[in-house]
């Protein structure tokens, strides 16, 4: 199978859409030609070809450089746009430059002299941030940094042009400054850390262009003087940033690998790339393409045709300043990696060599490894404003590079076994690569998607490029998928908590946007199982990751996904329905909904015998409706009887009904419906008055707003200073309307008071809402939103060990999420009080499910069919793996908000030690800098 073209990847509709070209400029449209070929400088696979094409392009540039203004700008700035954004055509785009400088000198000298602008830029940026003409600082930048690397590169491979090896004194000038600014301090740096490994990641660019053994001996020295960097903290702990945790020494024999730091790894890869006799073998013709052979020919002729010199013209690369030590001690980077390098040791994620018995991507610790890596990290990054380019230039990434690197596109896993079959058996000689460069695209977007402690962008703009590489090659990418869907899935035990949550977000938009479509079965025993571990990590996620394609589409289709093929070819039906997953189809935020609801209303109305039974009948009158419907809707599970006639206090139900279905009424008509409330109620003492208000108030806006969200928010919305008058929130005067005279008394209530009817509240929206948990959060949120609800009271509910919501139901975990995120970014004190409380509670569970046990907790994982149906032990299993997840809850809200983190001392009260011990080791750990 030969290499694919971008051309397979553009849209044939489009492209002819751009050849019917409106009447333009013609300087202008010389400048479009000429931008538009650098950009797609590098994606012809026939190498051939693609050096023709450069030499084309360099003629117009040459001819016009010093002519147009508007020209030379345009392409100076793209070019340097493609180093930045896509830089695995930096060896095609330093082509252009040395032919330019063949046929005309003052091309590549403009060119040099721009970088070396640019690059001082950055350099100055280090220790004075400051706007530059062309860069503003954004929350897409990746960081000076980062962007000095990338320029590093470029110049690498344009050094045959620049004399007095001026690209290698700037890279031995920036190691020295890595290595002094690391001796200088005895933990850690992360700028120095990041200098480091930028300048040895692009050191092999310097043999790109030129392999005299001038240049390898001047990369020999680089090598050598990287050696002097200290690596601080080399065997110190990263448990808080491992993307897989052991539980304490439950699985720590099982994990699926280490982690390693990148930072001790660039070192010892570029040894091996240099080998022993330092000749750099194994870098040289594998791994970027050969050039030199076809461009030489075309360097010779046009000097020889050069009217100014037929030799080669070298030019000065003027003297950087360089920031001092002293100047960077301060340095606090901003750009989306930079900050990654100064928090955190950086760590890298593997997903394919841990699951197939053979090598798909290149080794984490070698060169070839960390490359492709840092390649994909700056694509995807750099390009984040265009998703569908980004998928693109992954999914064609070894067009750029040797012909031998990888196995042909597409190439499936039997295939790379008999590949490595031959190899082992000296059939193929030299081997040939296993190395699939879909692997290599979807493992560095994991990579990005899982990165801890939170991922560069949004975690949809990942997903959105893993399905258009998908789209782009559906039948190459989808095998490649389902081969990491199965590795997270096979290690949901260890897993860390806050990746469990990521990587059901990657499946539920995976999953809708192909249809629904998924292997179900390879899922069933488990389900099976373990169908008494309510916490039990996969039969938690095979819960959540119906609920969340539920939300997306509806109950009928998902149901209708769950279908395998019959395995027995004699078989009468083609598909077999896997009923073991209907029950998963209950989005309730309680086991048994209908149990509730019947309980909840019976003690709403005092538990009075005669009216619980007809609570009854409307519930079984209402469920046999539902029933007879062939799609249910989710406002037709609402069950709401306040105002049925059978039921007492239905009329006055129902003038509360009127009342807020009505457009907006006086605020101090509220009063008046509320006394009268009060007056029916009295007539009825074993109906708690309180709780009957608001539970009546309360419920009837959920119904009132339950055909939308938006209908709900706008009731809120509408009456928020009703409800806060009901709930006992503080009122203030802005909330008012500009001009109006009434004001809502002062009720003096009890803190006792106020805390019953915000619980109430919540209990309230919980009913009513029960078999649509995601409408109740939803709802919540919007009351807390509104100054309605404390958050505070809902986070208490949430946490409760009777429902363990936020372990159990997803859209309560995405609730408090987004409640903590608002809190933090719009008010932090507020959001110091509710975090703090989140932590004791939890750490308050942590002790409760220990029971007293100072030892470690043992989850047991090994039990038999009939165990498993033995409730009590199930219960015991359950709760230990209750524990841990708790424990990775904890992790997860420390990770994210370390430095609002003060609860050392609510940690000592922890009654588990082994617990306690490892939280404070996870503390320290992000005390580190």
């Amino acid at each position: 199978m030969s290499k694919r073209t971008r051309d397979d990847f553009d849209d044939p509709i489009h492209a002819e859409a751009d050849s019917k070209k409106q009447h333009i400029d013609p300087v202008d449209e010389l400048i479009s030609n000429v931008c538009k070929d650098i950009r797609r400088m590098g994606e012809n696979a026939n190498l051939a070809t693609q050096v023709e094409d450069i030499n084309y392009i360099s003629n117009p540039i040459v001819a016009e450089f010093e002519k147009i203004d508007k020209l030379r700008t345009a392409v100076l700035s793209t070019i340097y746009a493609v180093v930045l954004e896509q830089p695995q055509k930096i060896p095609a785009l330093s082509q252009l430059v040395l032919i330019c400088n063949a046929k005309n000198f003052l091309v590549a000298k403009y060119v040099i002299e721009f970088f070396h602008t640019r690059t001082q830029e950055m350099l100055d940026k280090m220790v004075a941030p400051v706007d530059f003409e062309s860069e503003s600082d954004t929350s897409e930048d990746t960081g000076t940094i980062n962007k000095l690397k990338t320029t590093l590169r470029f110049l690498a491979c344009i050094s045959p042009i620049i004399e007095n090896n001026g690209v290698v004194s700037m890279f031995k000038t920036l190691m020295e400054l890595a290595v002094n600014l690391q001796t200088s301090e005895d933990t850690r740096n992360g700028a120095a850390e990041q200098i480091y490994y930028s300048v040895l990641i692009a050191l092999p660019y310097l043999l790109c262009n030129d392999t005299s053994s001038e240049m390898m001996e001047q990369c020999n020295g680089l090598v050598e003087q990287a050696s002097l960097f200290p690596i601080r903290e080399s065997d110190a702990s990263i448990d808080i940033l491992s993307p897989f945790d052991p539980k304490l020494s439950n699985f720590k024999e099982s994990l699926p690998y280490v982690p390693k730091k990148i930072t001790n790894l660039i070192l010892p890869a570029l040894l091996d790339l240099q080998g022993e006799d330092k000749k750099w073998s194994k870098l040289i013709g594998h791994l970027f393409l050969s050039f030199n052979p076809l461009v030489d020919p075309i360097l010779k002729d046009a000097l020889s045709a050069n009217t100014i010199s037929n030799d080669l013209v070298k030019h000065n690369l003027p003297q950087f300043s360089i920031p001092s030590v002293d100047a960077l001690h301060d340095h606090k980077p901003t750009g989306l990696i930079d900050e990654l390098w100064y928090h955190h040791p950086r760590l890298l994620f593997q997903v394919y060599n841990n699951t197939s018995g053979l090598e798909t991507v290149p080794p984490i610790e070698s060169f070839f490894g960390l490359f492709f890596k840092d390649l994909a990290f700056d694509i995807l990054t750099n390009l984040s404003f265009n998703k569908d380019e980004a998928s693109i230039q992954l999914s064609i990434l070894d067009l750029y590079f040797s012909k031998d690197l990888f196995a042909p596109p597409g190439s499936s896993i039997d295939q790379l076994k008999l590949i490595q079959k031959d190899n082992e058996e000296g059939v193929n000689n030299p081997p040939l690569s296993t190395w699939k460069i879909e692997d290599i695209a979807v493992e560095s977007i994991l990579t990005m998607i899982f990165q801890l402690p939170r991922s560069l962008h949004h975690e949809i703009y990942y997903y959105t490029v893993l399905i258009a590489c998908c789209r782009e090659s559906p039948e190459s990418i989808a095998p490649v998928f389902g081969r990491a869907i199965r590795y997270f899935y096979n290690h949901l035990e260890t897993l860390d908590y806050e990746l469990k949550i990521r990587f059901l977000d990657w499946m539920t938009i995976q999953i809708s946007n192909f249809d629904y479509s998924w292997k179900w079965d390879e899922w069933v025993d488990d389900s099976v199982r373990l169908r008494n571990l309510k916490h039990h990590p996969k039969r938690n996620f095979i819960k959540n990751l119906i609920a969340k394609e539920i939300r997306l589409s509806n109950k009928n289709r998902i149901k209708e996904s769950f279908v395998a093929v019959n395995p027995d070819p004699d078989a009468t039906d083609r598909f077999v329905l896997l009923e073991e997953f209907y029950k998963y189809l209950n989005l309730s935020l309680v086991d048994n909904p209908n149990e509730y609801i019947a309980s909840y209303d019976s003690k709403l109305y005092g538990n009075d015998e005669e009216i619980s039974g007809i609570l009854k009948e409307l519930q079984v009158e209402a469920l046999d409706k539902i029933s007879q419907k062939s799609l249910v809707s989710a406002q037709d599970e609402v069950q709401f009887y306040f105002g049925n006639n059978r039921l007492p206090l239905h009329e006055i139900s129902n003038k509360v009904y009127e009342f807020l279905v009505a457009q907006w009424k006086p605020n101090e008509d509220l009063l008046d419906i509320y006394q009268e409330l009060q007056d029916n109620l009295s007539s009825h003492p074993a109906i708690d008055a309180e709780t009957f208000t608001v539970n009546v108030f309360l419920q009837t806006y959920a119904y009132l707003g339950s055909r939308s969200i938006y209908s709900v928010v706008s009731l809120i919305s509408r009456d928020k200073l009703k409800l806060k008058y009901l709930l006992g929130a503080p009122i203030d005067d802005k909330d008012y309307v500009p001009g109006s005279t009434f004001r809502f008394e002062e009720r003096n209530l009890t803190q006792e008071q106020i805390d019953k009817r915000q619980n109430l509240a919540i209990d309230s929206i919980f009913r009513l809402w029960v078999n649509q948990s995601q409408m109740a959060f939803l709802l919540l949120e919007y009351l807390i939103e509104y100054k309605i609800l404390q958050p505070i009271y809902l986070v208490g509910k949430c946490l409760s060990l009777e429902t363990n919501l936020v372990i159990d139901n997803v859209a309560c975990m995405e609730s408090i999420n987004r409640i903590l995120e608002s809190s933090y970014t719009t008010d932090r004190d507020e959001f110091n009080v509710l975090y703090q409380y989140l932590l004791e509670r939890i750490i308050q569970n942590l002790s409760s499910l220990a029971e007293g046990n100072n030892d470690e907790i043992k989850i047991t994982t090994e039990f038999s069919d009939e165990e498993a149906d033995d409730l009590e032990k199930m219960n015991v299993i359950d709760k230990q793996w209750l524990f841990y997840e708790y424990t990775g809850l904890l992790k997860s809200y420390l990770r994210k908000y370390y430095e609002e983190s003060t609860v050392t001392q609510q940690i000592q009260d922890l009654t588990n030690e082994p617990a306690k011990q490892q939280i404070m080791t996870w503390i320290e750990e992000l005390s580190r800098k």
